[in-house]
């Protein structure tokens, strides 16, 4: 009966914790254009998708909802967010200079 009483009381603060959160975990990290094909529209679209993301994803991570299993997993895809954004970026900035020296 106790460890019932305890689990209820630890799920009602976690559940009041998770409300106080103003900000909903983020989904799926976007789907980023490929670099080496992608026009400029399509790069900057990219870019406002992965910085909400990013941005969206550090705001839950500071309300502390998360466990530090959860807090890493996210902390991960925001990092490889990251990194395959700068790839394509790069990629995209490779092709066009070439492409403006001809």
């Amino acid at each position: 009966m106790m460890k019932t009483v305890l689990a209820t009381a630890l799920m009602l603060a976690a559940l009041n914790t998770s409300a106080a959160c103003p900000v909903k975990r983020p989904g799926d990290a976007p789907v980023l254009p490929d670099g080496a094909v992608a026009s400029k529209e399509d790069m900057y679209e990219a870019q406002l998708a992965a910085e909400s993301y990013i941005l969206q994803a550090e705001a839950y991570m500071d309300c502390k909802v998360m466990n530090s299993r959860q807090h890493r997993a996210l902390a991960a895809r925001v990092s490889a967010l990251s990194g395959q954004y700068e790839q394509e970026i790069t990629e995209y900035q490779i092709r066009t200079d070439m492409v403006a020296e001809k």
